[in-house]
């Protein structure tokens, strides 16, 4: 066999593997987009879930009473981050740095 000969199977096998794969290729890229809306809404669960626990940690006596006085906590923890973090602490038996 010439390297020309092998050189034009080749090129058939991978236009080939090309037509085969095709509809995978597509069945693919159909099920990204119909993916998109539902990644979105679980975003938009998970937003709205750190928002309200924020909200509902800044209503604690824990914050109220200055227990948890740190800013970056105050802005980024959820409740139940604060009290695990207040948890480990008290386990620990070494003072909160929250």
């Amino acid at each position: 066999m010439t390297l020309n000969t092998a050189r034009k199977i080749e090129a058939i096998m991978v236009w080939v593997g090309y037509i085969v794969l095709m509809p995978f290729v597509i069945a693919s890229i159909i099920l990204i987009i119909i993916k998109k809306p539902f990644d979105w809404i679980i975003e938009w669960r998970n937003w709205v879930a750190v928002k309200i626990g924020n909200k509902l940690m800044h209503m604690s006596d824990a914050v109220k009473d200055g227990t948890i006085k740190n800013p970056y906590c105050l802005r980024n923890y959820t409740a139940r981050m604060a009290w695990q973090h207040l948890k480990r602490a008290e386990e620990s038996g070494k003072e909160a740095d929250i």
